[in-house]
């Protein structure tokens, strides 16, 4: 039973660290301003634009679609280079044009491989999980390993010291 555990554990490990280097590798290398794994991608909405259907700070997944339609909420990349997520009001062979839910105008038409995938689950809950729970967590957890390392290595240290006395 422990082997299967082991088995597990492993398993679980391997692929984060394996999703891990291709994000790294696909920010830093390939310089894409978005990662997707499995054709979708996941965010934090950074604005309140498209309350009250999708509110400020909630967790997102977005999919690649083949093809997208008026009323779709999509998330694109415009023409300054940021990450904008609004519902598609107008659309043409090769345009599209988007307003947020909140906004009183719409944006500026974009060319329709902007669009970086359509809206298929948001969660107020989850965004506040990862925006105030889990950075604390990660920040604690690394913190409390790097101090016990530095607890066993002075540890060792001084035992070391110890013995060629």
């Amino acid at each position: 039973m422990k082997s299967v555990k082991k088995v597990i554990l492993f398993l679980i490990t391997l692929i984060l660290i394996l999703i891990l280097i291709y994000a790294i590798y696909s920010k830093y290398v390939k310089k894409e301003q978005i990662i997707k794994i499995f054709g979708k991608a996941f965010f934090i909405v950074a604005t309140g634009s498209m309350e009250p259907t999708i509110c400020k700070e909630e967790f997102l997944i977005i999919s690649e679609k083949e093809n997208y339609k008026k009323d779709d909420i999509v998330t694109y990349i415009d023409n300054d280079n940021f990450l904008i997520t609004h519902r598609i009001i107008d659309i043409d062979e090769v345009n599209f044009i988007t307003k947020g839910d909140a906004n009183n105008i719409k944006d500026e038409e974009c060319k329709i491989d902007k669009i970086q995938g359509k809206v298929i689950f948001h969660s107020k809950i989850f965004g506040f999980f990862i925006l105030y729970l889990f950075k604390p967590l990660c920040i604690i957890y690394t913190l409390s390993i790097c101090f016990f390392e530095i607890i066993k290595i002075v540890k060792k240290e001084k035992f070391e010291d110890e013995q060629k006395i």
